[in-house]
Protein backbone atom coordinates (compact mmCIF):
# COMPACT_ATOMS: atom_id res chain seq x y z
CA UNK A 1 0.00 0.00 0.00
CA UNK A 2 1.18 3.37 -0.69
CA UNK A 3 1.90 5.72 2.45
CA UNK A 4 -0.20 8.45 3.18
CA UNK A 5 2.14 11.03 2.30
CA UNK A 6 2.87 10.08 -0.94
CA UNK A 7 -1.15 9.58 -1.60
CA UNK A 8 -1.53 13.40 -0.57
CA UNK A 9 1.10 14.72 -2.03
CA UNK A 10 3.23 12.29 -4.29
CA UNK A 11 2.50 14.25 -7.48
CA UNK A 12 3.88 17.44 -6.52
CA UNK A 13 7.18 15.28 -6.58
CA UNK A 14 6.12 13.15 -9.97
CA UNK A 15 5.43 16.28 -11.92
CA UNK A 16 9.14 17.94 -11.02
CA UNK A 17 10.87 15.00 -11.49
CA UNK A 18 9.63 13.85 -14.85
CA UNK A 19 9.61 17.41 -16.28
CA UNK A 20 13.64 17.19 -15.54
CA UNK A 21 13.45 14.13 -17.23
CA UNK A 22 11.93 15.02 -20.13
CA UNK A 23 14.17 18.24 -20.66
CA UNK A 24 17.61 16.37 -20.45
CA UNK A 25 16.52 12.99 -22.33
CA UNK A 26 15.62 12.27 -25.36
CA UNK A 27 17.17 11.71 -28.97
CA UNK A 28 20.20 13.47 -27.76
CA UNK A 29 21.85 12.38 -24.28
CA UNK A 30 21.82 16.06 -23.61
CA UNK A 31 23.15 15.30 -20.17
CA UNK A 32 26.58 14.02 -21.56
CA UNK A 33 26.26 17.03 -23.34
CA UNK A 34 26.31 18.86 -20.25
CA UNK A 35 29.33 17.11 -18.38
CA UNK A 36 31.51 18.16 -21.13
CA UNK A 37 32.66 21.81 -21.11
CA UNK A 38 33.17 22.06 -24.67
CA UNK A 39 29.68 20.97 -25.34
CA UNK A 40 27.51 22.94 -22.85
CA UNK A 41 26.67 25.72 -24.89
CA UNK A 42 25.14 23.33 -27.38
CA UNK A 43 23.23 21.59 -24.79
CA UNK A 44 21.63 24.54 -22.80
CA UNK A 45 20.82 25.49 -26.53
CA UNK A 46 19.10 22.43 -27.60
CA UNK A 47 17.08 22.53 -23.88
CA UNK A 48 16.43 26.53 -24.16
CA UNK A 49 15.29 26.88 -28.17
CA UNK A 50 13.95 22.91 -28.78
CA UNK A 51 12.72 20.90 -25.70
CA UNK A 52 11.39 23.45 -23.28
CA UNK A 53 9.08 25.01 -25.58
CA UNK A 54 7.99 21.42 -25.95
CA UNK A 55 8.26 20.15 -22.78
CA UNK A 56 5.95 23.05 -21.34
CA UNK A 57 3.30 22.75 -24.22
CA UNK A 58 3.05 18.84 -23.45
CA UNK A 59 2.26 19.84 -19.86
CA UNK A 60 0.39 22.53 -20.64
CA UNK A 61 -1.82 20.53 -22.76
CA UNK A 62 -1.83 17.24 -20.54
CA UNK A 63 -3.00 19.50 -17.28
CA UNK A 64 -5.73 20.88 -19.78
CA UNK A 65 -7.39 18.05 -21.03
CA UNK A 66 -7.36 16.20 -17.40
CA UNK A 67 -8.80 18.79 -15.73
CA UNK A 68 -11.59 18.85 -18.67
CA UNK A 69 -11.85 15.46 -18.22
CA UNK A 70 -12.47 16.13 -14.65
CA UNK A 71 -14.77 18.67 -15.31
CA UNK A 72 -16.91 16.42 -17.27
CA UNK A 73 -17.20 13.62 -15.54
CA UNK A 74 -18.33 15.63 -12.13
CA UNK A 75 -20.92 16.90 -14.33
CA UNK A 76 -22.13 13.87 -16.21
CA UNK A 77 -21.99 11.83 -12.93
CA UNK A 78 -20.08 9.45 -15.48
CA UNK A 79 -16.58 8.30 -15.03
CA UNK A 80 -16.14 7.59 -18.78
CA UNK A 81 -16.76 11.29 -19.60
CA UNK A 82 -14.08 12.49 -21.76
CA UNK A 83 -13.65 15.29 -24.11
CA UNK A 84 -11.91 12.91 -26.79
CA UNK A 85 -15.02 10.79 -26.90
CA UNK A 86 -17.84 12.95 -26.75
CA UNK A 87 -17.17 15.50 -29.63
CA UNK A 88 -15.05 18.46 -27.87
CA UNK A 89 -12.27 17.70 -29.10
CA UNK A 90 -12.86 16.63 -32.96
CA UNK A 91 -15.11 19.35 -32.81
CA UNK A 92 -11.92 21.31 -31.93
CA UNK A 93 -9.85 19.01 -34.95
CA UNK A 94 -12.49 19.79 -37.34
CA UNK A 95 -12.15 23.65 -37.28
CA UNK A 96 -8.73 23.84 -36.86
CA UNK A 97 -7.93 20.96 -39.51
CA UNK A 98 -10.10 23.49 -42.03
CA UNK A 99 -8.04 26.41 -40.99
CA UNK A 100 -5.26 24.31 -41.96
CA UNK A 101 -6.61 23.76 -45.14
CA UNK A 102 -7.98 27.02 -46.32
CA UNK A 103 -4.94 29.52 -45.12
CA UNK A 104 -1.67 27.13 -45.24
CA UNK A 105 0.50 30.12 -44.28
CA UNK A 106 -1.80 31.03 -41.10
CA UNK A 107 0.06 31.60 -38.00
CA UNK A 108 0.15 29.24 -35.19
CA UNK A 109 -1.34 31.70 -32.69
CA UNK A 110 -4.51 31.20 -34.58
CA UNK A 111 -5.19 27.75 -33.84
CA UNK A 112 -6.22 27.77 -30.47
CA UNK A 113 -9.17 30.31 -31.57
CA UNK A 114 -10.12 27.90 -34.35
CA UNK A 115 -9.66 25.28 -31.87
CA UNK A 116 -12.13 27.21 -29.12
CA UNK A 117 -14.75 27.80 -31.53
CA UNK A 118 -14.92 24.18 -32.65
CA UNK A 119 -14.78 22.98 -29.31
CA UNK A 120 -16.94 24.93 -27.89
CA UNK A 121 -19.37 24.43 -31.08
CA UNK A 122 -19.06 20.72 -30.61
CA UNK A 123 -19.61 21.19 -27.07
CA UNK A 124 -22.68 23.17 -26.98
CA UNK A 125 -24.61 20.96 -30.02
CA UNK A 126 -24.15 17.96 -27.39
CA UNK A 127 -25.55 19.69 -24.56
CA UNK A 128 -28.24 20.94 -26.46
CA UNK A 129 -28.71 17.42 -27.52
CA UNK A 130 -28.47 15.73 -24.12
CA UNK A 131 -29.95 18.49 -21.82
CA UNK A 132 -32.19 16.55 -19.45
CA UNK A 133 -31.05 13.57 -20.51
CA UNK A 134 -28.85 10.52 -18.26
CA UNK A 135 -25.47 10.46 -18.36
CA UNK A 136 -24.95 7.67 -20.25
CA UNK A 137 -27.40 9.18 -22.38
CA UNK A 138 -24.73 12.04 -23.44
CA UNK A 139 -21.94 9.51 -23.55
CA UNK A 140 -23.55 7.59 -26.41
CA UNK A 141 -24.98 10.85 -28.22
CA UNK A 142 -21.31 12.52 -27.50
CA UNK A 143 -19.58 9.15 -29.25
CA UNK A 144 -22.16 9.87 -31.98
CA UNK A 145 -21.30 12.90 -32.47
CA UNK A 146 -17.47 12.36 -32.53
CA UNK A 147 -17.90 9.56 -35.44
CA UNK A 148 -19.71 12.72 -37.55
CA UNK A 149 -17.14 15.05 -37.08
CA UNK A 150 -14.58 12.98 -37.34
CA UNK A 151 -16.45 12.01 -40.82
CA UNK A 152 -16.56 15.12 -41.67
CA UNK A 153 -12.53 16.18 -40.62
CA UNK A 154 -12.13 12.64 -43.13
CA UNK A 155 -14.37 14.98 -45.41
CA UNK A 156 -11.83 17.73 -45.49
CA UNK A 157 -8.80 15.72 -45.88
CA UNK A 158 -9.76 14.25 -49.11
CA UNK A 159 -10.02 17.70 -50.51
CA UNK A 160 -6.24 18.11 -49.69
CA UNK A 161 -3.19 17.83 -51.48
CA UNK A 162 -0.40 15.48 -50.90
CA UNK A 163 1.52 17.77 -48.98
CA UNK A 164 -1.38 19.44 -46.85
CA UNK A 165 -2.61 16.04 -46.37
CA UNK A 166 1.15 14.65 -44.61
CA UNK A 167 1.37 17.71 -42.42
CA UNK A 168 -2.26 17.46 -41.29
CA UNK A 169 -2.34 13.54 -40.50
CA UNK A 170 1.00 14.65 -38.51
CA UNK A 171 -0.88 16.93 -36.95
CA UNK A 172 -3.87 14.74 -35.79
CA UNK A 173 -1.96 11.57 -34.46
CA UNK A 174 -0.99 14.12 -31.41
CA UNK A 175 2.22 15.41 -32.27
CA UNK A 176 4.61 17.70 -30.50
CA UNK A 177 7.76 17.50 -32.88
CA UNK A 178 7.83 20.81 -34.68
CA UNK A 179 6.14 23.01 -32.17
CA UNK A 180 7.18 26.87 -32.82
CA UNK A 181 7.83 28.79 -29.74
CA UNK A 182 5.57 31.06 -30.19
CA UNK A 183 2.67 28.61 -30.63
CA UNK A 184 4.22 26.96 -26.89
CA UNK A 185 3.33 30.33 -25.35
CA UNK A 186 0.24 31.12 -26.84
CA UNK A 187 -0.58 28.04 -24.94
CA UNK A 188 0.76 29.13 -22.13
CA UNK A 189 -1.06 32.50 -22.22
CA UNK A 190 -4.58 30.62 -22.75
CA UNK A 191 -3.73 27.76 -19.84
CA UNK A 192 -2.80 30.79 -17.68
CA UNK A 193 -6.29 32.45 -18.32
CA UNK A 194 -8.24 28.97 -18.38
CA UNK A 195 -6.93 26.45 -15.38
CA UNK A 196 -7.04 29.02 -12.73
CA UNK A 197 -11.00 29.04 -14.04
CA UNK A 198 -11.23 25.45 -13.77
CA UNK A 199 -9.90 24.57 -10.71
CA UNK A 200 -12.12 28.03 -9.04
CA UNK A 201 -15.49 26.08 -11.02
CA UNK A 202 -14.12 22.82 -9.08
CA UNK A 203 -14.44 24.35 -5.43
CA UNK A 204 -18.57 24.87 -6.17
CA UNK A 205 -18.94 21.00 -7.87
CA UNK A 206 -18.98 19.09 -4.85
CA UNK A 207 -23.09 19.06 -5.12
CA UNK A 208 -22.55 17.02 -8.34
CA UNK A 209 -21.81 13.79 -6.41
CA UNK A 210 -25.22 13.80 -4.99
CA UNK A 211 -27.99 12.50 -6.95
CA UNK A 212 -29.81 15.57 -9.31
CA UNK A 213 -32.92 16.22 -6.64
CA UNK A 214 -30.43 16.36 -3.56
CA UNK A 215 -27.66 18.49 -5.25
CA UNK A 216 -30.25 20.77 -6.47
CA UNK A 217 -31.68 21.35 -3.19
CA UNK A 218 -28.06 21.74 -1.29
CA UNK A 219 -26.78 24.17 -4.52
CA UNK A 220 -29.89 25.95 -6.10
CA UNK A 221 -27.30 27.25 -9.05
CA UNK A 222 -26.59 23.95 -10.28
CA UNK A 223 -27.41 24.86 -13.69
CA UNK A 224 -25.59 27.89 -13.77
CA UNK A 225 -22.39 25.88 -12.67
CA UNK A 226 -23.20 22.80 -15.14
CA UNK A 227 -23.14 25.58 -18.09
CA UNK A 228 -19.58 27.01 -16.76
CA UNK A 229 -18.43 23.53 -16.14
CA UNK A 230 -19.18 22.55 -19.49
CA UNK A 231 -17.89 25.66 -21.64
CA UNK A 232 -14.60 25.51 -19.89
CA UNK A 233 -14.26 21.70 -20.77
CA UNK A 234 -14.38 22.81 -24.22
CA UNK A 235 -11.74 25.44 -24.20
CA UNK A 236 -9.32 23.48 -22.10
CA UNK A 237 -9.99 20.29 -24.72
CA UNK A 238 -9.56 23.24 -27.52
CA UNK A 239 -6.29 24.34 -26.38
CA UNK A 240 -4.89 20.83 -26.33
CA UNK A 241 -5.77 20.45 -29.63
CA UNK A 242 -5.07 23.26 -31.16
CA UNK A 243 -1.29 22.73 -29.56
CA UNK A 244 -0.73 19.43 -30.55
CA UNK A 245 -3.66 17.71 -32.30
CA UNK A 246 -5.95 15.00 -30.71
CA UNK A 247 -4.57 13.56 -27.64
CA UNK A 248 -6.76 10.38 -26.41
CA UNK A 249 -6.75 8.89 -22.46
CA UNK A 250 -5.42 11.47 -20.83
CA UNK A 251 -8.81 13.63 -20.24
CA UNK A 252 -10.01 9.65 -19.11
CA UNK A 253 -7.14 8.37 -16.99
CA UNK A 254 -5.79 11.44 -14.81
CA UNK A 255 -9.02 11.80 -12.96
CA UNK A 256 -9.01 7.86 -12.50
CA UNK A 257 -5.64 8.38 -11.14
CA UNK A 258 -6.48 10.96 -9.00
CA UNK A 259 -9.54 9.20 -7.46
CA UNK A 260 -7.50 6.36 -6.29
CA UNK A 261 -5.01 8.66 -4.74
CA UNK A 262 -6.89 11.45 -3.05
CA UNK A 263 -10.76 12.39 -1.56
CA UNK A 264 -13.02 12.12 -3.96
CA UNK A 265 -14.37 15.92 -3.75
CA UNK A 266 -14.08 17.53 -7.04
CA UNK A 267 -12.18 20.87 -5.37
CA UNK A 268 -9.44 18.50 -4.06
CA UNK A 269 -9.37 16.71 -7.22
CA UNK A 270 -8.33 19.39 -9.63
CA UNK A 271 -4.54 19.76 -9.16
CA UNK A 272 -3.77 16.36 -8.56
CA UNK A 273 -5.90 15.62 -11.99
CA UNK A 274 -3.88 18.33 -13.92
CA UNK A 275 -0.20 17.50 -12.56
CA UNK A 276 -1.33 13.97 -13.68
CA UNK A 277 -2.68 14.80 -16.81
CA UNK A 278 0.78 17.00 -17.29
CA UNK A 279 2.98 13.70 -16.56
CA UNK A 280 1.06 11.37 -18.69
CA UNK A 281 1.45 13.82 -21.88
CA UNK A 282 5.40 14.17 -21.47
CA UNK A 283 5.71 10.93 -20.75
CA UNK A 284 4.01 9.72 -23.87
CA UNK A 285 6.21 12.38 -25.80
CA UNK A 286 9.50 11.76 -24.26
CA UNK A 287 9.11 7.41 -25.24
CA UNK A 288 7.46 8.70 -28.74
CA UNK A 289 11.06 10.38 -29.31
CA UNK A 290 13.26 8.50 -27.37
CA UNK A 291 12.42 4.68 -28.18
CA UNK A 292 13.00 4.60 -31.82
CA UNK A 293 15.18 7.48 -32.29
CA UNK A 294 15.85 9.50 -34.86
CA UNK A 295 12.24 8.39 -36.17
CA UNK A 296 10.02 10.54 -33.86
CA UNK A 297 6.28 8.63 -32.57
CA UNK A 298 3.66 11.03 -31.93
CA UNK A 299 2.56 11.61 -28.79
CA UNK A 300 -1.41 10.54 -29.22
CA UNK A 301 -0.27 6.87 -30.36
CA UNK A 302 1.95 6.36 -27.54
CA UNK A 303 -1.10 7.36 -25.27
CA UNK A 304 -2.95 5.27 -26.69
CA UNK A 305 -0.95 2.15 -26.95
CA UNK A 306 -0.36 2.83 -23.45
CA UNK A 307 -3.40 4.32 -22.45
CA UNK A 308 -5.41 0.84 -22.82
CA UNK A 309 -3.41 -1.08 -21.01
CA UNK A 310 -3.64 1.34 -18.05
CA UNK A 311 -7.31 2.06 -18.08
CA UNK A 312 -8.27 -1.63 -17.92
CA UNK A 313 -5.53 -1.64 -15.02
CA UNK A 314 -6.87 0.71 -12.92
CA UNK A 315 -10.98 -0.74 -13.64
CA UNK A 316 -9.27 -4.52 -12.18
CA UNK A 317 -8.06 -2.67 -9.46
CA UNK A 318 -11.20 -0.38 -8.46
CA UNK A 319 -13.40 -3.94 -8.79
CA UNK A 320 -10.67 -5.70 -6.73
CA UNK A 321 -11.26 -3.19 -3.95
CA UNK A 322 -15.20 -2.98 -4.29
CA UNK A 323 -14.66 -6.71 -4.25
CA UNK A 324 -12.94 -6.93 -0.23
Amino acid sequence: MLSAGWRGGGYLVLLPVTLGVCLLNGSVDTLGLLLAPEQRDLAWQLIGELRLPRVMAAALAGAALGLAGLLLQTLARNPLADPSIIGINQGAALAVVGLLLALPAASPQWFPLAGLAGGVAGGLLLWRLSRGTSGLALILMGIGLNSLLSALTGCLLILADARQLAMVMTWLAGSFAGLEAEQAWATLAWAALLLPLGWLLCQRLTPFLLDALSGRMLEPCMARWESAGLLLACGLGAVAVATAGTLGFVGLLAPHLARLLHPPRPGRLALPTMAYGATLTLLADWLGRSLFAPVQLPAGLMLALLGVPVFVALLCWQQRLKGR
